[in-house]
């Protein structure tokens, strides 16, 4: 608790890390103004904390302080209990808190375009970002900061990240996220998740596609979805990830060393890294049918899943999870993608992860 009454001291003073008054603090749009020239300064990435939280205690609500602070507490639990916190840093170190999480990409621009002022007192601020790198096609997205006031001034009290993908089907668009939920998602208060997961193969499943058709993730999971699936995740999954990000981030230098100038981005980011590609990665339901205790140790738990709703025939298709035992819990460490009549052969996730990539180099077009 100590740090936190370290923070909530700096908000009381309303200073910057050089002693100076937070700039505007009385008008909503220049507090947001304000910090977020800190964060296209700082892009902090993951939960704030160091000099990135000093600089930026002083721009936020006592409220979203006490979740920064029950968030640090939760990772500093995972840690104890995670064989490799490195690799997990290197997961989140592309998480923007403050930006959000689109493909990973950081803002250079922004620009403030509207607020409303909601009944319960708070502002919304409407603010446009930008891409860092002024040489590609401008790639804007957009946030709401949720704005309060207390103690006589203005303070960020959440962030939403604004979905601005268009849906054949509105109602698949999911809810906006927002930082607050980034911030607690994959814990229990201050207590990291993992430790209170199924112990059982079947459990675990049941609870792992229970999230998969809740959320359908798309691609290896970042912001608020890494929270949520990493507890999940054996060290090997992680690491496999890591390096596949690390390889499309090679494809994406050769493109802008050697101009390939390809339409689309290789990677999974449409798929469904549990579930499948195309409509397979956003099942509507699922049914656990059998356990398979394998020779190595390790358990296969299969999975029906089923897109489609009524009118539209339902199709369905199966994966094994291949679940582990990982640092004394259990833990998913591949999926098999089982054959059948729209399958020609059996796939796994590990094996996709790696298409195109030379370990963390691509190489699937090196002619130049």
């Amino acid at each position: 608790m100590k740090l936190l009454r370290c923070i909530v001291c700096l908000q009381f003073a309303t200073s910057l890390g050089f002693g100076q008054p937070v700039p505007g603090a009385n008008q909503p749009e220049a507090v947001v103004r304000s910090l977020y020239r800190q964060v296209i300064a700082r892009h902090p990435t993951g939960i704030p904390h160091g000099a990135d939280l000093n600089l930026l205690a002083p721009y936020l609500s006592k409220a979203l302080l006490r979740k920064i602070d029950a968030a640090q507490a939760c990772s500093a639990d995972w840690d104890r209990s995670n064989p490799d916190p490195a690799l997990k840093a290197k997961m989140a170190s592309a998480d923007d808190p403050f930006s959000g999480f689109w493909y990973h990409v950081k803002p250079g621009r922004f620009k403030i375009e509207s607020n409303q002022r909601q009944r319960d007192g708070s502002v919304i601020v409407n603010v446009k970002l930008s891409s860092l790198r002024p040489s590609e096609r401008d790639y804007p997205w957009h946030v709401a900061v949720a704005v309060v006031q207390e103690h006589g001034r203005y303070a960020v009290d959440n962030v939403i990240y604004i979905n601005d993908s268009s849906y054949d089907n509105p109602a698949d668009k999911p809810p906006d996220e927002r930082l607050s939920e980034y911030l607690s998602a994959g814990c229990n208060g201050s207590e990291w998740a993992g430790h209170s997961l199924p112990t059982q193969p079947e459990a675990f499943a049941r609870s792992l596609y229970q999230l998969v058709v809740d959320r359908k993730p798309a691609g290896v999971p970042s912001g608020t979805d890494w929270k949520i699936f990493a507890p999940y995740l054996s060290g090997t999954l992680m690491h496999r990830m890591e390096v596949h990000l690390a390889c499309i981030a090679n494809w994406d230098w050769q493109q802008r060393h050697y101009h390939r100038g390809l339409a689309k981005a290789p990677g999974l980011y449409e798929s469904g890294l549990f579930s499948g590609g195309d409509e397979e990665g956003e099942p509507r339901a699922f049914l656990i049918e059998k356990t398979q205790l394998e020779q190595d140790g390790s358990s296969r738990v299969y999975v029906k899943l089923t897109w489609g709703e009524p009118p539209e025939r339902p199709d369905n298709w199966r994966v094994a999870a291949v679940l582990v035992h990982f640092s004394r819990r259990l833990a998913l460490d591949d999926v098999i993608f089982l054959k059948d009549e729209n399958h020609p052969k059996e796939a796994r996730l590990s094996e996709i992860l790696t298409v195109g990539c030379n370990g963390s180099h691509w190489g699937g077009y090196l002619q130049r």
